[in-house]
């Protein structure tokens, strides 16, 4: 897979940074507008989608999962260490 997707606060990172080959999204997307940002982006570089998802210039489905979770920061989750 030749595109990563990061998330990123809204402003701070451009949409696609050509350099890293990097598609940024803002946190907490839901999985179904996750995959429409990132195939309006795609589309915009003339990158062909399937149907269904969202592929990379070299034709690998792109993982769209988040990297590292929301932190929790309840009042629970700080005080028993979650």
């Amino acid at each position: 897979m030749c595109i990563r997707v990061q998330y990123a606060p809204i402003g701070s990172a451009r949409p696609y940074d050509a350099a890293t080959q990097t598609i940024a999204l803002p946190t907490g997307l839901d999985r179904e507008r996750t995959v429409t940002a990132v195939r309006a982006i795609l589309s915009e570089l003339a990158v062909p989608q399937p149907q269904f998802g969202a592929r990379c210039f070299c034709g690998e489905p792109l993982d769209l999962a988040p990297r590292i979770p929301q932190q929790r920061t309840g009042e629970q989750a700080v005080t028993h260490g979650a």
